[in-house]
């Protein structure tokens, strides 16, 4: 595939699939950087349908079938990591460094870290269930959404499947929420090895060095800011 997307316009899922493989990361909508995203790959009219050529169905597919992650990924707003580049981005943002010694040196809040808690119990939690386990409130929306972005950027939260509601008798009801893992649980070990085996300023040069390929001359704050560095 070639480099230049400017004009690229995609109707099906396979073509998507075959973009985030060539492109390695991709945002779900325009961003501060101009770099390629899906919303530019696509028009107006084939968004929101429930059809086969919608991309919002898409972005969950792409992560149900395994084939990329999809989460608050760059600059705090949606996106696309394909798994070769996946411990590449791991390594560059965790930089070997574990939950509790980021939370150690100050640089995880304490609400995030209520909501990672979680997860030592639970390997899968609906959006809902985490607000409501985690004890957040309408009024601590705002703490909560923020948290939950931090966990996301950091990566060590992820999107992982969906999940509705289960009622006393065991039934399912409700339109399917959003669900999340650990990044340990959704990447496997093989991608968590791999991370720890690269070197975090390499990821990160490696990181800007393709963001360079795709969108040419980005202010180097923005770019940096964009990918998590």
């Amino acid at each position: 595939m070639t480099d230049n997307y400017t004009n690229t316009k995609i109707t099906e899922y396979g073509e998507f699939l075959d973009m985030v493989e060539d492109v390695g990361f991709m945002p779900l909508s325009k961003n501060c950087i101009d770099f390629i995203n899906l919303s530019d790959l696509t028009l107006p009219e084939q968004w929101h349908t429930g059809l086969a050529p919608d991309p919002w169905q898409w972005r969950i597919r792409i992560e149900a079938d395994n084939k990329a992650a999809y989460a608050k990924l760059f600059d705090k707003k949606p996106g696309f990591i394909s798994l070769q580049w996946y411990p590449v981005f791991l390594a560059a943002r965790r930089k070997g460094r574990s939950f509790e010694n980021m939370y150690s040196e100050g640089l995880i809040s304490s609400y995030a870290k209520k909501i990672y808690a979680l997860f030592e119990k639970h390997e899968n939690l609906a959006l809902f269930e985490i607000k409501s386990m985690a004890g957040f409130t309408r009024e601590s929306n705002s703490k909560f959404e923020a948290a939950m972005c931090e966990l996301q950027m950091g990566m060590f939260i992820t999107i992982n499947g969906i999940k509705q509601k289960v009622s006393a008798k065991g039934d399912s009801y409700g339109w399917p929420a959003t669900a999340y893992s650990t990044v340990e649980k959704w990447a496997g070990e093989e991608l968590i090895s791999k991370a720890q085996s690269i070197n975090p300023k390499d990821a990160a040069d490696e990181i800007l060095e393709r963001i360079n390929r795709f969108s040419p001359n980005p202010e180097l704050k923005k770019a940096r800011r964009f990918a998590g560095l």
